[in-house]
């Protein structure tokens, strides 16, 4: 092995790369000393396996080992005397510019800012400098495109340029990072001193490059790179990847390309190694992941990765294998913004901005960073008298109205004292514009008052949060620019968002992480989760920039860097033993697409081989699990039947028209909700909903009728001014009269004038308005003597006098629905039952049951078909009859009819779904 200065390349195959790469530089010992030389990996994951490797190749006692690094931790090492501009001063620096431009409207700055930098950062790492002529860069841009006018195009132009000058004009004799990063590279190179090996690294930037060359002149280096698809053969599985991928313009027909690979490679290559599964859900694809794992480490596999495409599946997988113990290591880690940690100071935000909304403050006393030493019980409690408290006093939003609200006596210590520090702290926020730092140090001084620092400082997420909020407060110190509250928010979620909290509390062979990570590695068995067309490739071209600019600018295309990432994928399945690939093969009830690679992968094997790569075993076991819905439990649970109790002890003793109601539609409900007398707690009214519109058309009308008893006697407008009158009264009253409250208000008021003229027709047909609201009451006595009192609110009673002189009755209900499903209703007496319960009720029995719909033009009235007596008596006997059968002892089961089911508050203790499937939970 020569020791003189020189580039040279080896390449190593993919089957054993850093065995091979290994040998290479083991070669060159002294016999077993390699602390004069340098190593470079791909990252920091791949220096404990190439450590391994060397000790086993070096075949010695003892081994003195190179210096193995990745190259950007190396270059920091070097010290340079330039001031290093931080990069939240330059997207500051470059949203002001933007905001003076007025370029944009309604767009998010933030966002356009930060996409700004990273194409201007990228030139950086790259080592190229952009014209300092905005014409010359428009010039660029135009032989970018072939065209000579294309206005969006050179807008883009314009605007990175504007900003890249923005930048320089405020540098200060200060550089950024990547110049940083060039200039650390500049001096490794000029004080070159040790022969460099570069293993594996396959991303490379062009400043990068040249550091390579200029470093060849002092010192040996040597580039050791994965084998390509010809320096492969002695992995068949890499070149069947390699010939099913092809995606070069001179590739044959896969057809083809499938025939000749048979032709060398007589048996699958993939068959033993490969297995592919699509999963009906998100939950199933992790089910799928787990059961893999599970039956890998069974068979003695311990180094295992997951690569995950997408988060949110391999969360779930990750829950489910820890649930059994199986720890798993996360060398990706999450953004800072997907942390407990982050959802304290994320919810009290938005909790200032949306002024102290019930929901956002119920939600932030929940958080278990406030009153941190407290149980949870004691939470819980504080929670529920909140909710309470709030509910009663009909409180929406609104800081000092909550304040007022709060002053009352008789409050539980623990919500005083929450509520003061919380109206403490939001007094440190204000309308008035300040600069990011000093939005910052306001953060972190209410998040003190709030007594919430202090739990931050024991949560691992919380102390990087925390460490991350302290550091951008000390480095844009001495920033003056200002920004509204909303302003600096969106740029704090942009850095949450942009950080990184990885758990390094956990040392497994089982690793989650990405594709980035897996340079130079082999394990043996990988994941490959979220492999849907969603996720991967996952390279997506810029929604900003246009790429042609970006390679006109001798920047990487995202088609080299999709590319780069299929070169990844390959050499890591290569590599590595079994190979599980799963993504969702239906999402939201549609088809989901898997990835192109996979797609390309089962066509080239049916041509091949006549078959795919599906695991069927694992299928099969899935479609089991499904129906058992025993995942993760080694014995099945006990079956669960349809829920049908008997309670004779438990018998009401008085009945309203509802409960008459609900005892019809489904007897389990109401056995839930008048026996045992569980009911959703009440919530607050957010905005008018249709049944509140109801109730106050209700209210109108029992007011106006007692003014006017006999409409005949005023005109038409009389009565519709009085009307509008007691209209405005009650919606003015209404719990929340916003938007949606003026909405229904108005709604009425178009009916107003068709309820005046439907009143006037049903006087001149001899009915008179009588009463309203009328609380009406009859008991019932059953078979064993037990008294149950019936029980009822009448919306309206008309009378008139018969053809034969005698005084009659009608019974009316107001409803505010469709006027079809009201016809329904009165059609079809024997499935309705608020209008005949009305009827038991009343002394004498009615003469008539009608709703009357009051919610469009023309009003109309829809009576009870049939004979009112009949239709009293036929309920009555019904209802005794039940009322005795559940005195005896008799079931009360769930009908489970979706109609009922759909709205039930009893749907978690009834569980329909699982008692319908004939299986456990």
């Amino acid at each position: 092995m020569t020791n003189e200065p020189g580039l040279t390349t080896s390449v190593a195959p993919g089957s054993s790369f850093l065995e091979a790469a290994a040998a290479l530089i083991i070669a060159r010992a002294q016999p077993v000393d390699l602390s004069d030389v340098v190593v470079l990996v791909p990252n920091l994951y791949a220096i404990p396996a190439l450590q391994r490797a060397l000790q086993r190749l070096a075949n010695a006692p003892s081994l003195l080992l190179p210096t193995i690094t990745t190259l950007d931790l190396w270059a920091k090492t070097t010290s340079i005397s330039h001031a290093i501009v931080p990069e939240s001063r330059r997207l500051a620096l470059l949203y002001g510019a933007l905001r003076k431009s007025g370029w944009f409207s309604g767009i998010d700055l933030w966002r356009v800012a930060a996409d700004t930098l990273s194409l201007i950062n990228d030139c950086g790492r790259h080592g190229i400098a952009l014209p300092h002529d905005a014409d010359d860069f428009q010039r660029v841009v135009r032989q970018a495109l072939r065209a000579t006018d294309n206005h969006a195009v050179q807008f883009e132009a314009r605007l990175v340029h504007e900003l890249w000058r923005a930048l320089q004009s405020n540098a200060d004799n200060e550089i950024d990072e990547p110049g940083a990063h060039v200039l650390r590279l500049a001096k490794l190179a000029q004080q070159a001193n040790r022969p460099l090996y570069v293993v594996g690294v396959s991303d490379t930037a062009k400043a990068e490059e040249a550091f390579l060359q200029r470093y060849a002149q002092r010192q040996p280096v040597t580039i050791i790179a994965v084998g390509d698809a010809a320096s492969c053969a002695a992995s068949p599985l890499f070149a069947m990847l390699s010939c099913a991928w092809n995606t070069t313009e001179s590739a044959h027909p896969l057809r083809d390309r499938a025939a000749t690979f048979r032709a060398q490679y007589e048996s699958n290559p993939g068959l033993s190694r490969l297995s592919l599964f699509a999963g009906q859900s998100l939950e199933q694809e992790a089910q799928a992941v787990a059961v893999t794992v599970r039956r890998w480490l069974f068979e003695g596999k311990r180094s295992i990765a997951i690569i995950a495409q997408d988060r949110l599946t391999a969360r779930r997988a990750r829950a489910l294998l820890e649930r059994d113990n199986i720890l798993i290591a996360d060398e990706s880690g999450w953004t800072l913004s997907t942390t407990t940690a982050s959802s304290v100071v994320v919810g009290w935000l938005e909790l200032i901005a949306t002024d102290f909304h019930f929901r956002n403050l119920v939600d932030l006393i929940r958080s278990p960073f406030m009153l941190s030493n407290i149980s949870q019980p004691e939470r819980d409690a504080l929670t529920s008298e909140l909710e309470t408290l709030l509910v009663a006093a009909d409180y929406i939003e609104g800081i000092k109205r909550l304040r007022h609200i709060l002053e009352r006596p008789g409050l539980s210590p623990n919500l005083v004292r929450i509520t003061q520090l919380i109206s403490q702290s939001a007094s440190l926020f204000t309308r008035k514009s300040r600069s990011l730092p000093r939005w910052l140090g306001i953060l972190l001084q209410s998040l003190g008052r709030l007594e919430v620092t202090a739990s931050l400082d024991a949560d691992a997420a919380g102390e990087d949060l925390l460490r991350l909020l302290r550091s951008l407060e000390a480095e844009l110190d001495g920033d003056s620019e200002t920004y509204s509250f909303a302003e600096w928010r969106r740029w704090l979620e942009q850095q949450l968002e942009n950080a990184n909290f990885r758990d390094v509390g956990i040392d497994s062979s089982i690793v989650l992480t990405h594709l980035g990570l897996s340079d130079g590695r082999a394990f043996d068995g990988v994941v490959i989760l979220g492999a849907d067309a969603d996720h991967l490739p996952s390279a997506n071209e810029p929604a900003l920039f246009n790429e042609s600019v970006s390679n006109q600018l001798g920047l990487p295309s995202w088609a080299a860097r999709r590319d780069l990432e299929r070169q990844r994928l390959m050499h890591l399945i290569a590599h590595s033993g079994s190979v599980f690939i799963t993504w969702q093969g239906t999402k939201d009830g549609e088809a989901n697409l898997s990835s192109a690679y996979w797609a390309q992968l089962m066509v080239f094997q049916r041509l091949a081989y006549d078959r795919d790569l599906v695991d069927r075993e694992l299928s099969t076991m899935m479609e089991f699990l499904a129906r058992s819905r025993s995942v993760a439990a080694p014995i099945s649970a006990p079956v669960l039947s349809m829920p049908q109790p008997r309670a004779p002890g438990l018998l009401p003793q008085r009945l309203s028209a509802y409960d008459y109601g609900s005892l019809i539609a489904c007897p389990y409900q109401f056995f839930v909700r008048r026996m045992l007398g569980l009911r959703a707690s009440d919530e607050v009214v957010e905005a008018l909903e249709k049944k509140d519109y109801g109730e106050i058309v209700h209210d109108i009308l029992s007011q106006f009728h007692p003014r006017f008893p006999f409409v005949g006697n005023h005109s038409d407008a009389d009565l519709i001014s009085a009307l509008h009158g007691i209209t405005l009264a009650v919606f003015d009253s209404a719990p929340d009269a916003d938007y949606f409250s003026r909405a229904w208000r108005l709604r009425w008021e178009a009916i107003i004038p068709a309820y005046i003229e439907w009143q006037r027709e049903r006087e001149q047909q001899g009915w008179r308005w009588q009463s309203a609201e009328i609380l009406q009451e009859r008991p019932m006595v059953l078979a064993a003597g037990q008294r149950v009192q019936l029980r009822g609110r009448l919306d309206r009673i008309d009378s008139r006098r018969g053809d034969d002189g005698e005084e009659q009755f009608a019974v009316l209900d107001y409803k505010t629905g469709n006027h079809v499903a009201i016809k329904k209703r009165a059609e079809n007496p024997d499935e309705d039952s608020q209008l005949p319960f009305y009827a038991m009720i009343s002394e004498p029995i009615p003469a008539e049951l009608a709703y009357v719909g009051v919610d469009n033009a023309p009003v109309k009235i829809f009576a009870m078909a049939g004979a009112v007596f009949d239709i009293t008596s036929t309920h009555r006997a019904r209802l005794e009859q039940t009322m005795n059968s559940i005195a005896a002892g008799a079931n009360l089961p769930a009908h489970g009819v979706d109609a009922v089911c759909d709205y039930c508050e009893a749907q978690g203790i009834c569980r329909r779904r699982y008692w319908e499937d004939g299986n456990g939970g």
